[in-house]
């Protein structure tokens, strides 16, 4: 007989455990049921609003945590921003000063960045970058057509140069002798030659580059001309005994509708061709009136500039500016028409020049469609294309002077 003994579970036991059982089936079958309940209740939208619902979570979970950090660092300003913050101190600081701007037209004061952060008008430079590069910065204030023109500059070394648009062209277009490009010509630096790369993108519209002056001022031309034609004169002519014009620009009509232009341009006198931006941007200049003949030579303004009218915002081409852009060895006056050649002026329609005939009193040199240069009565109709000069310290802001990336301005 074995030694072991098995104990017999009393029938209550037996019964408990059987109860337990029944029970752990009944929970088992009840979850099935949730469960196919559940699955048959999230269809595949619910799903995906769903999980649309955690990504979103997430994405804004990950903005919160780069907003937290964003408070623990220091923030990088760009160049920009930086030379728009000395600007805006330094209007900030004469509007405390007012005696301390420029007088008259033309004068230039200077303030300091370090000057502006002791009146706590900004920061230190340092203050606006991360990238340890040391930087230093002014800002000039010169009266223009009884407005003041801020222009900040800002040196940071390697890392960046506010640079003036004259600079600019100058460094991207090395002064040369020969082909096309730019020349130093008559005190002055030139485009010359059919593809050269100086085109300036304005607010307004498209314009070429003629020539830098010795001060700085950028010379510009309109590069297509206004869309409506203008006579240059239509008055009585006593010498013609008709309205056939007077090539007097000083009491010209085409004077008359260049200062309308620029102050109030409306659909009666064509498009507008400068915002008010733009505006801020021109000094008034000198312009050189005087006639000369179709066989004079002359290619240095000096006849043009023996008659000059003063302090004018828009203006028209020479003569002389128009032959010395050919290069066309040939191109020797006006009766020439070499000067077609190698030449980025011609447009394909009529244009009208700044100069007289002197051998007449009723004519007046322009472009034709071809690109030659004629005479022509100054009671006749063509193309009007505006001259500007540009302040020495508008700055750059991009572009490589090509039609499809010209220079712009800040």
């Amino acid at each position: 007989m074995n030694g072991n003994i098995v104990k017999k579970p009393n029938k209550d036991e037996v019964e408990y455990e059987e109860e337990e059982i029944e029970l752990d089936e009944d929970d088992d079958e009840d979850d099935s049921s949730s469960r196919r309940l559940i699955s048959k209740d999230l269809d595949p939208k619910k799903r995906l609003f769903l999980l649309m619902g955690v990504i979103v979570g997430a994405v804004l979970l990950l903005l919160l945590i780069l907003f937290i950090a964003s408070l623990f660092t220091s923030r990088s300003y760009e160049y920009e921003d930086i030379e728009n913050i000395l600007k805006n101190a330094a209007i900030s600081y004469f509007a405390d000063y007012p005696d301390s701007l420029p007088q008259n037209d033309g004068d230039v004061v200077e303030i300091d960045s370090s000057n502006l952060v002791y009146a706590g008008k900004m920061n230190d430079l340092s203050s606006y970058r991360n990238d340890g590069e040391p930087c230093t910065g002014k800002v000039q204030v010169e009266k223009v057509g009884g407005e003041y023109v801020y222009t900040p500059f800002l040196n940071c070394g390697s890392n960046y140069n506010s640079v003036p648009l004259a600079t600019k062209v100058q460094n991207d277009n090395p002064v040369t002798s020969s082909g096309e490009g730019l020349y130093s010509y008559n005190g002055n630096y030139v485009f010359r030659g059919e593809q050269v790369n100086n085109w300036v993108q304005l607010e307004e519209n498209l314009w070429r580059i003629v020539k830098i002056t010795p001060e700085g001022n950028v010379v510009l031309i309109h590069s297509t001309g206004i869309e409506y034609s203008q006579p240059w004169d239509d008055r009585y002519n006593e010498e013609m005994a008709y309205e056939a014009g007077l090539n007097k620009y000083s009491v010209s009509r085409i004077k008359e509708y260049m200062e309308k232009i620029y102050v109030n341009p409306d659909e009666d006198m064509g498009e507008k061709i400068l915002s008010d931006k733009d505006r801020s941007k021109i000094v008034a200049h000198t312009l050189c009136v005087g006639g000369r003949t179709a066989t004079s030579q002359s290619k240095t303004n000096s006849e043009e500039c023996r008659q000059k009218v003063q302090n004018q915002k828009l203006g028209l081409l020479t003569l002389s500016d128009y032959l010395y852009a050919s290069l066309d060895s040939n191109c020797k006056s006006a009766e020439t028409k070499s000067c077609m050649n190698y030449n980025y002026l011609v447009l394909g329609d009529d244009w009208w020049l700044m100069t007289p005939d002197s051998s007449t009193t009723c004519k007046v040199f322009k472009i034709g469609r071809d690109g030659s240069a004629t005479v022509e009565w100054a009671s006749s109709y063509s193309r009007v294309r505006p001259v500007i000069y540009l302040n020495s310290n508008v700055m750059s802001a991009s572009g490589k002077g090509t039609e499809t990336d010209p220079y712009t301005v800040k």
